[in-house]
C-alpha cells in the first residue's frame, strides 16, 4: 500500500468515518495518485470533478471521464463515464451522477462518510442521503503535512524544475525584451527539463510600481535598464508543485535596490539557519518579520507556506499559526521587502525540515543584478 493511501486512511479514521470521498484535484492526487488536468480549468467534457473513494479497510475507487480511461492511479476499481461523445448526443452531467452512484454501490459505501466540503459538488449530495457526513479536511491536512520519502523525491524534482526557470530568468532577461518574452524563455526551460507541458502559476512583473505590489502575470511591458523584476515560478511536475522566487534589477543595482535585496536575503538566510523540528511557526514568522523591520521595511507578505499536491498547503508560515515544524515537512520561505520609491524584492527557496535543521531543495543562486547588454 502506498504510504499516501495509508495516511489518507489514517485521516479518515481520525475523522471518525468509515469512508472518505475526495473531489479536489490535489486531494485525489494525494489519496489515489490520479493527476487531473488543471491548466485549462474544468473540462467541458466532465460532468463533475474526478471522484476518489477510500474505505478504512483499504477499498479504493475512482470515477473519471472516458477521456481519462487508463490514466495512472492506485485505485482498485476505476469507473468511467461518457463525457466526450461525437457520434450521438449524451447528457454528461447525468452520466457523471449515474456512474458515481454505480461506484458507491459497488464499493458498498455507507455509514459515516468524510468529505472535502470545499470541493464536494452538489450533484453528489443526493447520493449520500441517509449517511452521516463529516469533514475530512482537518485530519487530511495534518497527515499531508509530513511528506513521505516518495513525496520528497517528487518535490525535489519539482523544485529543480522551478530552478531551471529561475536560471533562465537570470541569464536571458535583457532590456528591450517584454515581460512575455522573458516568461516564454522561463517556461521553455522548465518544460524542457520536464519533457512535457506543465501547469504553471506565480508572478512575473517588472517596474517600480508593479514590483512594489508584488503580484501579477507578465504582459507586453518592455523592460528597461534599471527596472526591478520579480519572478515567482510554481510548476506542477508529476502531480507535485515546485515553487521559487527570484528578484533582480536590470543593469547595476541601485543602492536602494541593494538594500531591499539585502533585507530579503538576510531574512532568508536566517530561516535556513534557524529552521529545525520543534520550532514554532509563529516564532519563525516573528523572527523573519523582525529581520525585515530592522532593515527599515514593513512586512507586506506572508513568510511562506507548505507545498505538495497543492501549491499552498497547511501549515502556512504566518504569525497566527501555532503548529511547530516537524521533520519532513517541506516548506516555502519567501521573505519580502518593499519600497514604493524603488520596487520590491521577494526571495524564495524550498526547504525540507530535517532531523537537525533544513535542506535547501532549490539549486539556483539569488543575485541582485542582471547584466545589461
Amino acid at each position: 500500500m502506498d504510504e499516501r493511501l495509508a495516511k489518507t486512511i489514517a485521516a479518515i479514521r481520525e475523522s471518525g468515518a468509515d469512508w472518505g470521498l475526495f473531489t479536489s484535484p490535489d486531494g485525489v492526487a494525494y489519496a489515489l495518485g490520479h493527476i487531473s488536468g488543471i491548466e485549462a480549468g474544468p473540462s467541458p467534457f466532465a460532468g463533475g470533478p474526478s471522484l476518489g473513494i477510500v474505505g478504512v479497510n483499504g477499498e479504493t475507487g475512482l470515477l473519471v471521464t472516458n477521456l481519462e480511461a487508463g490514466t495512472g492511479s492506485w485505485a482498485d476499481l476505476v469507473v468511467t463515464y461518457t463525457g466526450f461523445s461525437f457520434k450521438e448526443p449524451t447528457d454528461i452531467f447525468a452520466n457523471y451522477v449515474s456512474e458515481a452512484r454505480v461506484l458507491l454501490q459497488r464499493l458498498k459505501v455507507g455509514g459515516k462518510i468524510a468529505v472535502e466540503h470545499h470541493a464536494l459538488p452538489a450533484s453528489i449530495l443526493p447520493l449520500l442521503e441517509g449517511n452521516a457526513i463529516v469533514p475530512v479536511e482537518p485530519a487530511f491536512r495534518r497527515q499531508r503535512a509530513i511528506k513521505t520519502r516518495t513525496e520528497i523525491g517528487l518535490l525535489r524534482e519539482a523544485a529543480l524544475t522551478a530552478s531551471e526557470g529561475q536560471k533562465a530568468f537570470l541569464s536571458t532577461t535583457r532590456a528591450g525584451m517584454s515581460e512575455l518574452d522573458v516568461f516564454a524563455a522561463v517556461r521553455l526551460a522548465m518544460e524542457t527539463r520536464a519533457g512535457e507541458r506543465l501547469p504553471v502559476t506565480g508572478d512575473l512583473i517588472s517596474g517600480r510600481g508593479r514590483t512594489s505590489q508584488f503580484m501579477g502575470w507578465p504582459g507586453n511591458r518592455i523592460l528597461e535598464r534599471g527596472d526591478p523584476l520579480i519572478c515567482d515560478l510554481a510548476p506542477r511536475v508529476a502531480g507535485y508543485w515546485g515553487d521559487s522566487c527570484a528578484s533582480a534589477m536590470i543593469g547595476q543595482p541601485s543602492s536602494g535596490f541593494e538594500k531591499l535585496f539585502s533585507a530579503a536575503r538576510t531574512a532568508l538566510d536566517l530561516a535556513i539557519e534557524t529552521i529545525r523540528p520543534g520550532l514554532g511557526i509563529d516564532t519563525l514568522d516573528q523572527r523573519l518579520q523582525a529581520s525585515i523591520t530592522r532593515h527599515g521595511y514593513s512586512y507586506a507578505h506572508h513568510s511562506g507556506h507548505s507545498i505538495g499536491t497543492s501549491v499552498h498547503e497547511w501549515p502556512r508560515l504566518v504569525a497566527y499559526e501555532r503548529e511547530t515544524l516537524r521533520e519532513d515537512m517541506v516548506i516555502m520561505v519567501e521573505p519580502t521587502a518593499l519600497d514604493p520609491d524603488i520596487g520590491g524584492v521577494r526571495l524564495e527557496y524550498m526547504l525540507r525540515v530535517t532531523s537537525t535543521g533544513c535542506e535547501v531543495l532549490t539549486d539556483f543562486e539569488h543575485r541582485p543584478g542582471i547584466p545589461a547588454r
